[in-house]
């Protein structure tokens, strides 16, 4: 046995286990500082985001002026003093905002102290809190038994929950208030994304699909708020957005640019097919756009949470169309539960 060959092999694996997930590759021949590497920081909430803000535009209320005060980790215990939270999620929320890609809102670094009180305006606040959820061997391991010698190889990871309470004031009074939570494993790419509110609450699962440190964890968290009040705010049922944008983006995205690749009549004829495939009965699919149509397309734009006017578009037929795969392949990783 050569034993030079296999405590190689060892340090090798141990390696590979240890540095798993936070290696980072230069392309060569540039700089770490090259313009031509930076690329605008993208999540699976910039697609819903870009999602609601299509719906918002299809409402009728007044534009909106978003005040957002300092996010601040408040809580953070004595053990990880020297990991206390970023205070970037007021600047990542004015991010979120602009990705919502409408007029009708716009954000503000004016202090929350100077707020026009005459303006239709809305102020978000919150507050960072961070622990442990457990710590496990997880995945696998090797143990060798050579003689009296005994190698063992394997890896333990940490889990952390971070967790940040958002609460939107308009006109002095508490419009909604919600606690969103990210549970994230070091080295692992478990993902679970928890919203509650007084309503209800809904988690989305995403294991095997990211691996990230705290920071992500917040950006996707203040992502999410802005979606949950924003939505509140103008009347909308976000949730498909949410799930278009986590669950299945590919598939919305192919819709979208499906639709928006066709001529008008095509476009009609495409929205009637979609509503007829989830269930609703748009008349004849021949491309006009008559009343029996439209009133199809407000019983489906009433059902999903949308603002009702009866008029295709973009954003909506890719919502049925998603609607439609759905119900033809149950299963998604979207759990539900509602409180009494």
């Amino acid at each position: 046995m050569n034993y030079n060959l296999l405590f190689a092999a060892v340090i090798a694996i141990a390696t590979a286990l240890g540095t798993a997930g936070c290696t980072t590759t230069l392309s060569p021949g540039y700089p770490a500082t090259s313009l031509g590497q930076a690329t605008p920081v993208m999540t699976e909430y910039s697609q819903g985001l870009a999602c609601l803000g299509e719906l918002i535009d299809q409402t009728d209320k007044p534009r909106l002026t978003v005040y957002v005060d300092k996010i601040r980790d408040q809580t953070v215990p004595r053990r990880y003093e020297n990991r206390r939270l970023s205070h970037g999620a007021q600047w990542w929320i004015h991010t979120a905002i602009s990705k919502l890609g409408t007029n009708r809102i716009q954000s503000t670094t004016d202090n929350v102290k100077n707020t026009n009180r005459k303006s239709n305006h809305l102020v978000l606040s919150g507050a960072w809190t961070q622990d442990d959820l457990n710590v496990k061997r997880n995945g696998g391991g090797v143990n060798v038994q050579l003689g009296d010698i005994r190698f063992g190889i394997g890896s333990d990871r940490r889990f952390d929950v971070i967790a940040g309470d958002f609460v939107s004031v308009a006109n002095g009074r508490v419009l909604y208030a919600s606690a969103i939570s990210l549970a994230i494993g070091r080295n692992n790419t478990e993902v679970l994304l928890r919203v509650e509110d007084s309503d209800d609450v809904f988690e989305l699962d995403l294991s095997n699909t990211l691996n990230e440190g705290p920071q992500f964890a917040q950006r996707r968290i203040t992502e999410a708020a802005v979606m949950i009040h924003l939505s509140r705010y103008f009347e909308i049922n976000c949730r498909s957005c949410i799930e278009a944008g986590w669950a299945n983006p590919q598939e919305f995205r192919k819709k979208l640019e499906e639709y928006k690749s066709l001529q008008s009549g095509g476009q009609v004829k495409a929205m009637q097919l979609a509503l007829k495939k989830a269930g609703y009965d748009p008349g004849p699919v021949d491309g006009k756009w008559a009343e029996r149509s439209s009133r199809a397309l407000m019983r489906f734009q009433t059902d999903a949470g949308y603002p009702v006017n009866g008029r295709p578009s973009a954003v909506v037929y890719a919502m049925l169309s998603l609607r439609s795969i759905k119900s033809e392949n149950p299963g998604r990783h979207l759990k539900q539960s509602n409180h009494d």
